[in-house]
């Protein structure tokens, strides 16, 4: 039911945030991996003001604000639940094939995308650099790139680098579930650290926790939620959760009546205790 209800939501979010037939609202940002270059866009990209303001060296304090405001009020749920590049990613996912998980150092190289690509190359060498992420954001690709070749633009060497990174990051998200979200998004990296502080946190499915682990095999971004269930913290304290709460209609402990079958299959094989 949750899976149904966000898939939902994205839809809607992906038609809403792209459905400008001329008016704009792009003083205001929204954290989600969107480009503002796109016509139907609404909103700014806090990414592309970030980059902009470091290479005028300013301060982005409305930017900056939105981002803090929306960031404490629902942490990554942005990115679980209203990302177009996200949703982009999930459905890709469910391509057949066989899949992998990142490992666990990967999780690091987006904070260093978002100090030096959105930050600090733009400050030193201007928002014209090549270097900034801007540059080779794979949702400006899909959005912006893809668009105008179409209508008879041409192709450069830096649109064809742009073109190759597209491509490269939709092969990974085939295999790799939110492998870019896990691997390379400064939007991501951005809202991790308010996930500490969020007003909107995914419950402890259950306090008496079986141990079964099956919730950590339903997290696409493998944060491990049982852990901090384990010690009833929410799931959702962690830098690379997404707020998907798909943890929580997988627990036998929580949903007996959806999964006693899985629940007897697990005592059998010795996960988790006998009945009284």
């Amino acid at each position: 039911m949750i899976q149904l209800k966000r898939r939902w939501v994205q839809t809607l979010s992906l038609l809403a945030l792209h459905s400008s037939w001329g008016p704009e609202l792009k003083w205001l940002c929204n954290p989600v991996l969107s480009c503002h270059s796109c016509v139907l866009a609404w909103f700014a990209c806090p990414l592309g003001i970030f980059v902009h303001y470091a290479g005028w060296q300013t301060f982005p304090w409305l930017a900056a604000g939105t981002v803090l405001l929306l960031g404490v009020l629902a942490g990554r749920l942005l990115c679980g639940w209203v990302c177009p590049f996200g949703f982009l990613q999930d459905l890709l996912h469910k391509i057949p094939g066989r899949k992998f998980s990142l490992p666990g150092w990967a999780s690091y190289v987006k904070y260093f995308v978002l100090l030096f690509g959105i930050f600090l190359f733009p400050l030193w060498w201007g928002e014209s650099t090549l270097l900034s992420f801007c540059r080779f954001c794979p949702s400006s690709a899909l959005q912006v790139t893809v668009p105008r070749l179409l209508g008879g633009g041409t192709i450069e060497a830096i649109t064809a680098a742009k073109l190759g990174v597209l491509g490269a990051v939709l092969l990974l998200v085939v295999f790799s579930e939110r492998g870019f979200c896990k691997l390379l998004c400064p939007m991501g990296a951005l809202l991790a650290p308010l996930n500490f502080v969020s007003f909107w946190r995914v419950k402890v499915p259950d306090p008496e926790c079986l141990a079964c682990q099956l919730c950590d095999k339903a997290c696409p971004t493998d944060v491990q939620p049982s852990l901090r269930i384990a010690a009833a913290v929410p799931p959702s304290r962690a830098l690379d959760c997404i707020v998907c709460h798909q943890c929580q209609p997988i627990c036998p402990q929580q949903h007996p009546e959806v999964s006693p079958r899985l629940a007897k299959a697990l005592r059998r094989r010795g996960k988790i205790g006998k009945e009284e």
